[in-house]
């Protein structure tokens, strides 16, 4: 199955790379490109060192500003020259990524200044001359890319699904998610029929490669705007335990540390008890679950353990022990009410 934050990341990387060999010509050195590189994808898109204390372009810039300096203590001598100049052009992908929008800025008034500006100061710091063709051709790859990127995630929305968002009692920032279908059907199968189907056997599952490509898309798109707060709990279907070339396609999809640190799988208490060495070992593979807590789940001082192992705990309000496990809500403050 495709995984729509690694082929994000990739187009993104290899545009990047293209961006600094048009600008720097003669003076790129791929080393020097690569470590820095490694370093804005880190911090523009798995949110390495968050401080939440710093705006987002900031975090970036000074985890820019740290490989600077370690750089400095690393490279071949003939090499510290321009490792700070290119640092200062990464600090200039914040607006070819769309970190920094140009409308926000007063002294900025389009891309293109922000390209001429990029270009003066490389004749400043490196002896290149600013030249018309070098503008156009950044300029014409540039906007090229976000149209792409643009037009790559809107490719993956479409009428016939749509996500439904429920916010939980509990957090602000946590959300259970349902995928729900707009299709046409004629007009002899009643509306139980439809969700009968579409919620069990096969069509069940194969709603899960569209709910996670398109959870993905949700995901993706907050990244890009600096949200790594939103969390979204996700659905499953037990019948894929049995199935477990399928299951690790499923899971392939949402294979990706960016995903992965937003993107919860709900299990029910029973299945992970059925299951457990499988959870845990996807959890070491940097999966997250979330428990929900059914009538095969009796005594109360297993929460303490289940803890230990979830972030969260989802309470229906329909099993039996429902009472029981919402009065230990303060002392488990990751049990969610549903």
């Amino acid at each position: 199955m495709k995984n729509l934050m690694d082929e994000y990341i990739d187009f993104t990387s290899k545009k990047i790379r293209k961006y600094m060999k048009i600008i720097l010509r003669t003076k790129y050195d791929e080393e020097v490109v690569q470590e820095f590189l490694k370093t804005y994808i880190n911090s523009r898109y798995y949110n390495i060192n968050d401080d939440n204390t710093r705006a987002f372009y900031l975090k970036i810039t000074d985890a820019l500003n740290r490989k600077q300096e370690l750089l400095k203590t690393k490279v071949d001598k003939e090499k510290l020259d321009i490792i700070e100049p290119v640092k200062q052009i990464f600090t200039y992908m914040l607006f070819f990524d769309n970190v920094r929008k140009v409308e926000n800025f007063k002294t900025i008034d389009s891309l293109w200044e922000v390209i001429k500006r990029v270009l003066e100061y490389c004749e400043q710091a490196l002896g290149l001359k600013a030249q018309e063709s070098v503008e156009n051709s950044l300029y014409n790859e540039v906007t090229t890319d976000l149209l792409d990127k643009d037009i790559y995630l809107d490719n993956f929305e479409t009428d016939d699904f749509l996500l439904n968002f429920e916010k939980t009692k509990e957090y602000e920032n946590v959300y259970y998610i349902k995928l729900d279908y707009n299709i046409k059907v004629p007009a002899i199968y009643s509306d139980e029929a439809i969700d009968k189907v579409f919620n069990s056997g096969t069509v069940a599952e194969n709603k899960l490669v569209v709910e996670y490509e398109l959870l993905s898309v949700v995901t993706i798109r907050d990244i890009l705007s600096g949200n790594f707060k939103d969390k979204y709990i996700a659905e499953f279907n037990n019948s894929l335990f049995k199935k477990m070339q399928k299951l690790d396609s499923m899971l392939a999809i949402i294979n990706n540390q960016a995903l992965q640190d937003k993107i919860y799988i709900t299990i029910t208490y029973r299945d992970f008890q059925k299951n457990k060495q499988l959870i845990n070992d996807y959890m070491r593979e940097g999966f997250n679950f979330v428990v929900e807590l059914d009538d095969y789940f009796k005594d109360t001082s297993e929460l303490a353990q289940l803890s230990v192992v979830f972030k969260y705990i989802v309470v229906p309000s329909n099993i039996q022990v429902y009472k029981d496990v919402i009065k230990q809500k303060q002392k488990y403050t990751n049990l969610l009410e549903k």
